[in-house]
């Protein structure tokens, strides 16, 4: 699924925190990792001073997957410094080079923007480009460079739509080639009365609303359940949770999730557009990439 991935990098530290997650990928997966940096216009003179930095990195990093698993694995990195708008290239870049995942890095919740490959540039690449993305924040590096294995356990964010569950599959081949466990998360969506009511002046809710809450929590349950067995049917290791979505925010929810499964990866679909369709894509991806403090990978609705 990921023979190829792309790290953008614009020379910055807050990229590199990216360099890591795309090494024990590419590690995993066996893919070829490609360095890329694009240049603006005006700064096309320095061009050749991307280059030597990229390669630099690309040392390291071969350097460091040396003698890595699983064994017989050769891991191929190269280096690309274009010149133009980094939103274009990088989207023209896998078009044409059968890129299947992008690890980059983001702003913090501040808004502080490092680099021209950082900050809105990440927004527009998640919406255009028609394959996931990995999106890692800002994180305690020491506690990063301590750790075995990055990626120990995903969370596996759903709502029931046929876009939601594109995700799926790559958190099954992510969660096989690293050997991690999947948390299934999914809210209740609130119920919807109709009808005539007697709404009681004490504020109780009337019995047929309550009974449609039941409902929507019965229904959601037995989904999550079936996929739970589906996947464990695979031979993976699954746990899963369900929350209602009664006055909850739904991007606070997946957060929080992913913080009590111990999550080191939050995995969620969006339809890469302003509109909303089900929670779980648009604004709610948007809130939970802003503020989620482990990686996002997005993955497009435009990736069917």
């Amino acid at each position: 699924m990921f023979e190829k991935i792309l790290l953008p990098m614009d020379g910055s530290e807050l990229a590199e925190r990216a360099l890591p997650y795309g090494r024990e990928l590419a590690r995993k997966f066996g893919a070829e990792l490609i360095l890329f940096h694009v240049c603006s216009p005006e700064h096309n003179q320095q061009k050749h001073m991307h280059k030597v930095y990229l390669d630099s990195q690309a040392r390291s990093l071969e350097r460091s997957l040396k003698g890595g698993e699983p064994k017989g694995t050769e891991v191929k990195v190269t280096t690309r410094v274009e010149t133009g708008e980094p939103q274009e290239n990088v989207c023209n870049l896998v078009e044409k080079n059968d890129i299947g995942l992008i690890v980059m890095a983001a702003v913090g919740a501040s808004g502080v923007k490092v680099g021209k490959m950082l900050g809105s540039v990440t927004d527009q690449i998640c919406r255009t480009v028609p394959i996931p993305v990995m999106v890692i924040r800002g994180q305690n590096d020491r506690r990063i460079s301590s750790r075995k294995q990055l990626i120990n356990r995903i969370l596996l964010t759903l709502d029931g739509s046929d876009l939601s569950k594109l995700a799926i599959p790559v958190a099954e081949e992510l969660a096989a080639k690293l050997k991690v466990p999947i948390t299934l998360f999914q809210m209740t969506h609130m119920a919807i009365p109709y009808g005539n009511y007697d709404w009681t002046a004490d504020g109780i809710l009337p019995a047929e609303y309550n009974r449609l809450v039941k409902d929507e929590e019965r229904r959601v349950q037995t989904e999550i359940s079936a996929l739970d067995e589906e996947l464990k049917g695979k031979g993976f290791e699954v746990t899963h949770s369900v929350t209602s979505g009664f006055g909850f925010d739904a991007a606070e929810e997946i957060i929080q999730t992913g913080k009590k499964a111990g999550a080191d990866l939050i995995v969620m679909s969006t339809h890469g557009r302003s509109g909303l369709r089900r929670w779980v894509l648009g604004s709610i991806a948007e809130k939970v990439l802003r503020y989620s403090e482990i990686p996002v990978l997005l993955v497009n609705a435009r990736a069917s």
